[in-house]
């Protein structure tokens, strides 16, 4: 391009110019490029010609040489490009049109080349053209004219139509099978899929609007193929992979699959087909699978195959919906081994103890003979193992600690230990607080409460569907505990009630709270009549005497008659100056003594000279029996009676272990006197009589039951009172089941208990019936 530039004026010779360093812009003439002299004076040339026609656009037939006066001048600008614009339209039509492939090449090698090299030479052009781009091409469209485009986009629509349009197909399936060497593993070009899809991203041009992003183009010819194909492609080797391999291997194939799509869509693909490209992949090779692999899991979980169980739970949480079934396996799962788990202790204990017997050291197992602390540890076990289950291949994802909660609170309050028979009541409540009496005894071994921990007894009360059982028992105990100064520590204790209120409620521990307070002020009683023993000397008092004073309400404990117990006469002097300094200071207050609770120690010189005294721990009967042999040697049973008060049977239950042990001898064949030895032969210095005492354990558990039993027709009858006296009328179901939810924190109530209690609330004449199966609060 040595010639001088053409006359400004003139179309054909500015075109004759400018087109062959459009043909090097456009690679026409191979590698070799456009120089900058080359591409200034194509510049120049369209800048000259744009320039005069919009100075003479109303005259563009007259010479240069031609006048015109200035107002004509004036008049007659206007901007100028369409001519020049036609050209490279008809020119840009031609030069694609004229693209050829090279010999043993591919469309689609041929199609990225031209691309290639086309896309860098229309950015170049583009600049060629920016006069009339900036002017003409801007003011047309700002006119309304949607058929004229910059240059760089004029560009880009005529491959569009001239080579895109006309070989689409053939572009798109040759992209298709290029992907599909690439699955299998063959090595492809993948700059060549990468442009070639790109290019249908830049041919996506809105002619309404240059500057907004359109993929119809992507989408249609390409997007929509591809997802096909790649769901046939993979529901084909899904299916012949799970024909000849496990379940493991084929989550193993999945999880590389996967990683290979998200790499290879990184490369190529739009954000736009990333999301429907995941949902295909999840669909054919998960959600279509997902029976197989819930077939697996049980297998999997019997061998305890964390690692697997957490691919497999991966793989599903890619499509949400698959997890449920998941769950609820898991949940069923646990469920029948726990029961498994407890078969197994049951009939291991039923083995070491056939007769079905229950020894004295083992009080407080149940019918089935499983010690608290057997049977919680078991279940102990079932729920940490599958914790570890949930918290390693599951993430703890809510679903599966619901299916957790779900399975333990079952299991926990049903299961072959805890209810077996359907009209029994559940027997957790009771085991866990006997375990939790077990763990805070003072007396307990340490050997045997190593393993044991507050954080065990709350886990297992958490699941606790009986709640105010647990707490009725658990507050027995404690009452035991703390009037035989039986606690390990009041400090350990004071923490679970803190633990117990936390988990439930303030109310729910403020019995035991009471039963605290209530041992403190004992203690602040028990120094006022030390003190005042002391300082009179007519009354000799009891050494280390602790009274308890229990709020009648608060302590578990009743009065019996059986109990109607004969202060000794040694001991009168010390309790009448109790009551006197109690009524003193609480003036109308009545004291009732409960003889069969509490304990005492008793020193007894029954040894060989020389040897230091017995001290024998004995019940508030025992001692009474045993201060009687301070006047007398022996007794008849009648005599005893006489001087003890209890009734008959209470005497020979506390009698029992004073013979059994040989304290006193029991009377022979037609005899009837008991006589205390001259000389105990025990080789412990400290003996216990009383937990040799045959206590009343069925009448025990049936008080308890019968304190549940009313405790709960309180509670459901204030639950109703309250709801009625908020909504005053309600339908029979509605306020069933607004009471059996309440009710949910303390127990599960029954739907027949909750209808005798609204039947005696009806009788009391809190409630009435109307019409329509409903009920009317009466004020």
């Amino acid at each position: 391009m040595s010639q001088p530039f053409p006359i400004a004026s003139d179309l054909n010779a500015t075109w004759s110019f400018v087109q062959p360093g459009l043909e090097f812009i456009l690679g026409s003439q191979g590698d070799q490029g456009v120089t900058s002299k080359m591409y200034m004076n194509c510049y120049t040339a369209i800048y000259n010609y744009c320039i005069n026609k919009s100075r003479h656009g109303s005259s563009a037939g007259s010479t240069l040489g031609g006048s015109h006066s200035s107002n004509s001048s004036n008049n007659s600008y206007s901007l100028a490009g369409a001519e020049i614009y036609n050209k490279l339209d008809q020119y840009l039509v031609r030069f694609i049109g004229g693209l050829h492939k090279e010999e043993g090449e591919s469309f689609l090698e041929f199609y990225v080349r031209k691309w290639t090299r086309f896309t860098i030479g229309a950015g170049y052009m583009n600049n060629v053209f920016d006069y009339m781009n900036r002017y003409w091409v801007q003011k047309e469209r700002s006119d309304g004219r949607r058929d004229v485009f910059d240059v760089n986009t004029l560009s880009l629509l005529k491959w569009k139509t001239h080579l895109f349009n006309e070989n689409a197909e053939l572009l798109i399936e040759e992209v298709l099978a290029q992907i599909e060497r690439q699955r299998n593993n063959e090595i492809v070009d993948s700059s060549l899929i990468s442009t070639a899809i790109k290019s249908l991203v830049f041919l996506g041009i809105d002619v309404q609007d240059l500057k907004k992003p359109n993929l119809v183009v992507y989408i249609k010819h390409f997007e929509n193929v591809f997802l096909e194909r790649t769901a046939e492609y993979y529901q084909k080797e899904s299916s012949q992979f799970l024909a000849e391999h496990n379940v493991v291997d084929y989550m193993k194939k999945c999880e590389a699959r996967l990683a290979e799509e998200v790499s290879r869509s990184n490369n190529y693909l739009e954000d736009h087909t990333k999301r429907f490209l995941l949902d295909t992949l999840n669909k054919v090779l998960i959600e279509e699978h997902a029976q197989g692999m819930y077939d697996s899991f049980l297998e999997l979980l019997e061998q305890y195959q964390i690692g697997h169980i957490q691919r497999m739970y991966k793989l599903l949480s890619r499509v949400p919906h698959t997890l449920q079934p998941l769950a609820d396996g898991l949940e069923r799962y646990i469920k029948e081994e726990a029961v498994k788990e407890i078969e197994r202790i049951t009939a291991a204990t039923e083995a070491a103890n056939p007769t079905g017997t229950v020894s004295g050291a083992a009080a407080g197992r149940k019918a089935t003979g499983v010690s608290p602390k057997l049977y919680i540890h078991t279940l102990l076990t079932v729920y940490y193992k599958f914790n570890d289950v949930v918290t390693s291949a599951f993430s703890r994802d809510p679903l599966f600690i619901k299916a957790l909660d779900n399975a333990c609170r079952h299991f926990i309050n049903k299961n072959p230990v805890a209810t077996p028979t359907p009209k029994s009541a559940c027997k957790t409540p009771d085991l866990l607080a006997r375990y939790s009496d077990a763990f805070l005894k003072a007396t307990s071994k340490e050997s045997d409460t190593a393993d044991m921990s507050t954080d065990n007894l709350m886990i297992i009360f958490k699941f606790v569907e009986d709640k105010d059982s647990f707490e009725e028992h658990y507050r027995r105990l404690l009452a035991k505990r703390l009037i035989n100064s039986n606690t390990k520590s009041d400090e350990l204790e004071e923490s679970i009630i803190q633990r117990l209120q936390e988990e439930n409620s303030l109310e729910y521990t403020s019995k035991m709270t009471k039963m605290f307070q209530d041992m403190k002020s004992s203690d602040d009683l028990k120094n006022s009549v030390r003190d005042e023993l002391a300082t009179n000397n007519s009354i000799e008092p009891v050494k280390d005497f602790t009274p308890l004073i229990l709020a009648h309400s608060m302590w578990p404990f009743k009065f019996s008659e059986d109990y109607d117990l004969k202060l000794a006469p040694e001991l009168e002097s010390s309790f009448n100056k109790l009551e006197e300094i109690y009524h003193r200071k609480h003036n109308g207050r009545q004291l009732q003594w409960l003889w069969n609770h509490g304990k005492s120690e008793v020193k007894a010189n029954l040894s060989r000279k020389g040897k230091p005294p017995f001290l024998f721990t004995v019940s508030n009967v025992q001692l009474m029996i045993l201060l009687a042999f301070n006047k007398k040697n022996t007794y008849t049973f009648d005599e005893l009676l006489e001087i003890v008060g209890v009734a008959k049977h209470t005497l020979e239950s506390h009698l029992l272990p004073f013979t059994k042990y040989k304290l006193i001898d029991a009377p022979g064949p037609g005899q009837t006197k008991y006589t205390i030895v001259e000389e105990y032969k025990s080789k412990k210095l400290k003996v216990n009589f009383v937990s040799s005492i045959k206590t009343e354990v069925k009448q025990e558990e049936d008080d308890t039951n019968k304190e549940i039993d009313e405790t709960r027709r309180n509670y459901l009858s204030a639950c109703i009172v309250r709801i009625m006296k908020t909504r005053k009328q309600m339908k029979h179901n509605e306020l069933v089941n607004d009471v059996a939810t309440q009710a949910l924190s303390r127990f599960r109530a029954k739907i027949l208990d909750i209808k005798r209690v609204i039947d005696y609330l009806i009788e009391r004449e809190y409630l009435r019936r109307v019409e329509n199966d409903t009920y009317e609060y009466l004020a």
